[in-house]
């Protein structure tokens, strides 16, 4: 059997106890009970399982705990087919992730501070890249879609690479 140890041992009363560390399903074996543990919960409290196999203690794990529940499995994340996420629209434009792009448009939108002079420069940042979406005749809105979001519109290759010529320009 494979050890699962990261430590060697320790000893007690001059007697060498070995200790397994954890598998990679979770389970780990106590020698000084010799049997194999795994701690799950149950009613929605920890409790700790064991069996004197691997193999029960994954059929405990199987029938009992993974996959089984009383809610639905929803992925309600996707948008409208007419929507471009700013994930999305981050990988077809080179620009970065969904954070920048959103950081961007928000800029773009909000007011700045009067006493922070560095937000000039970033809200300038913003309103071009607003203006490269206005030139390229891409519309951005933002929706409540489990929370608030923004998304594009009108988003195809040709004014993909319209508006990646207006923001290279500066």
């Amino acid at each position: 059997m494979k050890n699962y140890q990261r430590r060697k041992a320790f000893i007690i009363n001059d007697e060498v106890k070995e200790f397994k560390s954890y598998t990679k399903d979770g389970f780990y074996y106590k020698s000084t009970e010799n049997l194999w543990f795994w701690k799950g919960r149950k009613n929605g409290k920890p409790h700790e399982f064991f069996a004197k196999s691997i193999e029960e203690l994954k059929i405990i794990k199987k029938n009992n705990f993974i996959g089984k529940g009383n809610y639905e499995h929803k992925n309600d994340s996707s948008l409208d087919p007419e929507h471009t996420s700013t994930e999305e629209f981050g990988k077809k434009t080179g620009l970065g992730g969904k954070e920048y792009i959103s950081m961007l448009l928000k800029r773009a939108v909000l007011p700045i501070n009067e006493g922070d002079k560095r937000g000039v420069g970033r809200k300038k940042k913003g309103m071009h890249f607003i203006k490269c979406l206005e030139e390229s005749d891409i519309h951005f809105e933002q929706i409540i879609h489990k929370r608030k979001v923004w998304v594009f519109k009108n988003v195809t290759n040709n004014k993909i690479k319209i508006f990646k010529s207006l923001w290279e320009k500066k």
